[in-house]
């Protein structure tokens, strides 16, 4: 009996469509729910992250919240990849291994604080893999330039000695240790967490169009609004002999011999000019004669445009408050006392690179941040953000990073 060819067809397509469901249900199937508890929360707080951390996050239920966010993030993220098959990519599987050895080591050797990894180990170990370090390096070339050279020996040893403890953790069971297993597991995340994001910034990147572009552009006119101004700097610093200062102290010029004025003396010095100013003289030769600025006398205090953020806070705030034409007061900042004349104001021109390097990267962004949230939202990941911190004592004499050292107040 002969089948007709629209039936050989139809079969075919109901063959292979029955496939690729059954594909991806099996593929759906895999992703495991990942769920973190209020105790697992704890047990990472208190055993993984720094004491001045811990400080911060037993005070701040905030800042508790912030870090259960970025974990579910990163974990929903690898979950992700996982689904995509991230994890069976050579160079990333490398990478998990090595996470993963990494925790089983540091654990290994917590338990067992006086083993030391033989010599003979770290040769057993290169007779048995010979091409183990240089196949990492291969698989992994953001690591060949720090890894080469004349500590390669150094680091190849490290390598050897990070998967022999990793091996003597698996042979004491530490995987199913609770902390061993949590840091395997976030160890695991990061790496496909860092990869799969890595790859969405660079299909972000081909996404983005120029009428992408003018439009943000368009939006946002205020983020890439310029000034042009000129300033008169009195300076309260050591003047350096670098640049034209060097040129001048050549010319026997009296003002690099000089002392740094007092902040009584240079305000007083600033304000004469200033009245000298209002009272209309050329704003440039003042410039020229008396401003500190190195290349002022070249320039005349002309800085050209600049962007918010290019300056220091107080002159910056200044200069975008006033109109063109307009001469501001003194202006004090951690260099002394400014006297700022604006020339004008523009938005900068979108063909400019600098601004379109800026809306790109804002665009991209923004497209990564959504990706991100969606599938933070359709994860199956749960963490817990009602834990608690009792935090490590800190060693005595300890200093948290800003805090008022001795004397200080």
């Amino acid at each position: 009996m002969k089948i007709p060819t629209k039936a050989v067809v139809a079969i075919i397509v109901l063959l292979l469509v029955s496939g690729l469901l059954l594909l991806a249900q099996r593929s759906f199937s895999t992703v495991k729910a990942v769920k973190l508890t209020a105790a697992d929360m704890e047990l990472f707080a208190s055993e993984i992250l720094p004491p001045g951390q811990q400080q911060q996050l037993a005070s701040d239920a905030e800042a508790r919240k912030a870090l259960a966010k970025d974990l579910k993030e990163t974990l929903a993220v690898a979950q992700k990849a996982e689904q995509e098959g991230y994890d069976q990519r050579p160079a990333i599987r490398s990478l998990i291994s090595l996470a993963e050895d990494q925790a089983l080591a540091v654990e290994f050797q917590k338990k067992n604080p006086g083993v030391k990894v033989a010599e003979d180990e770290v040769k057993n170990f290169y007779r048995l893999t010979p091409n183990a370090f240089d196949e990492f390096l291969e698989l992994n070339p953001q690591f060949q330039q720090t890894m080469q050279g004349p500590q390669k020996e150094q680091y190849k040893r490290q390598y050897a000695e990070l998967r022999i403890l990793g091996n003597h953790g698996r042979e004491k069971g530490l995987e199913k240790d609770d902390l061993t297993k949590l840091k395997m597991l976030l160890g695991k995340s990061q790496v496909l967490d860092s990869s799969y994001r890595k790859d969405l910034a660079s299909n972000a990147d081909k996404l983005i169009k120029d009428e992408d572009l003018e439009a943000y552009y368009n939006e946002h006119a205020n983020d890439f609004e310029e000034v042009h101004a000129r300033h008169i700097l009195i300076s309260t610093r050591p003047l350096t002999n670098t640049g034209e200062e060097a040129d001048q102290k050549d010319q026997k010029d009296e003002k690099t011999d000089k002392k740094p004025l007092s902040k009584e003396e240079a305000r007083k010095k600033a304000q004469s000019i200033l009245e000298r100013v209002r009272k209309g003289e050329n704003f440039v030769k003042l410039a020229e004669e008396n401003s500190d600025e190195p290349g002022a006398k070249q320039s005349g205090g002309d800085l050209g445009y600049f962007s918010h953020g290019q300056m220091v806070s107080a002159f910056d705030k200044a200069a975008f408050s006033m109109k063109t034409g307009e001469i501001s007061d003194l202006v004090e900042t951690e260099f002394g006392y400014h006297i700022i004349k604006v020339e004008d104001h523009r938005n900068a021109p979108l063909d400019d690179q600098k601004t379109r390097r800026k809306i790109t990267d804002a665009i991209k962004q923004k497209k990564i941040d959504e990706r991100i949230e969606q599938i933070t939202n359709a994860s199956k990941v749960e963490v817990a953000d009602d834990f608690k911190v009792t935090p490590k004592q800190l060693p005595e004499g300890h200093v948290q990073p800003g805090a008022p050292g001795k004397g200080e107040q």
